[in-house]
């Protein structure tokens, strides 16, 4: 018999991608529009991407664990890609309800960063806390 509970943790990346890809779907920005959300590149690439990454993170306890995940955000311009990468912050800090994610804190803002594509690209970090359920 365990000492402890046995606590299963949500997983973040799916959480997240589904998520984002909700929240920008109702969004009217331009910048907004067609965005694709995934966990990982897709062969062919699009215009605007969102690719959401774990990187990772401790449990900090019985049910709660920090979730660190990398965000890399792609616009067909360099203004687009920012302003992208900006409403995927804000998205982002306005996810706590609790079930499952507690709080948001942001590492790293909106970074350029080169890719071998040539498409402008920002890279943001996150800690997502989240809570698990027991099973």
């Amino acid at each position: 018999m365990p000492l402890f509970p046995v606590v299963i943790f949500p997983d973040v990346e799916l959480w997240a991608t589904g998520y984002l890809r909700a929240a920008l779907a109702d969004r009217t920005e331009p910048y907004a529009a067609s965005v694709l959300v995934s966990n990982e590149v897709p062969q062919t690439r699009r215009d605007r991407m969102v690719i959401v990454r774990r990187d990772g993170g401790p449990r900090l306890d019985v049910t709660r664990e920090a979730a660190r995940l990398s965000v890399r955000v792609w616009g067909p311009t360099e203004q687009v890609a920012t302003d992208l990468a900006r409403l995927v912050a804000a998205l982002l800090w306005a996810a706590p309800t609790g079930s499952p994610v507690l709080r948001v804190q942001q590492q790293t803002g909106a970074t350029p960063v080169a890719d071998s594509s040539g498409q402008p690209l920002r890279f943001m970090s996150f800690e997502i806390t989240v809570r698990g359920l027991e099973s």
